[in-house]
């Protein structure tokens, strides 16, 4: 009994199958995607990207701490990445940040502030990379600055 109430099951389904797949009663067609392209606007061209840098916030700076606040144009920062994240729109990517040259950069993937703590007193770069989900460079920008400890800030 079971296994006549699965086959009836699966007619039903075959039949509904074969009245979904068929060309419609009536001499309606179905919608396809051809049939639509001319009402269709065509692609606009994207925007270049664009990072925008604010300087380092004076307070934290005298104390070592480099807080430096951003913002993108035609791109959103979040944690994704991949080759397939690179169509998704609005743009993904994130940001690459190299601090004083250095051999290596961390990834950035918020839109927080950057933090770079515990610099030396002295002048320092900071380079700070729009990349897209797949890691390549859209656009970049280097930010310059000193940091110089007051009096009250000194070892004793």
């Amino acid at each position: 009994m079971d296994k006549q109430m699965i086959r009836l099951t699966s007619r039903q389904l075959a039949v509904v199958l074969v009245v979904t797949l068929s060309p419609s009663p009536m001499g309606w067609s179905a919608a396809h995607g051809q049939d639509h392209q001319a009402h269709s606007a065509p692609a606009a061209p994207e925007t270049a990207p664009h990072l925008v840098v604010s300087p380092p916030l004076a307070g934290p700076l005298s104390r070592g701490l480099a807080v430096i606040a951003f913002r993108t144009e035609n791109l959103k920062i979040m944690p994704v990445y991949g080759e397939a994240a690179t169509q998704v729109i609005p743009r993904l990517g994130h940001l690459h940040v190299t601090v004083d040259g250095g051999p290596w950069h961390w990834l950035h993937a918020s839109d927080e502030p950057i933090v770079v703590q515990g610099l030396p007193p002295g002048p320092h770069r900071v380079l700070i990379e729009l990349a897209a989900a797949n890691h390549k460079i859209l656009d970049a920008q280097t930010l310059n600055f000193e940091i110089t400890l007051t009096v009250s800030d000194a070892p004793k």
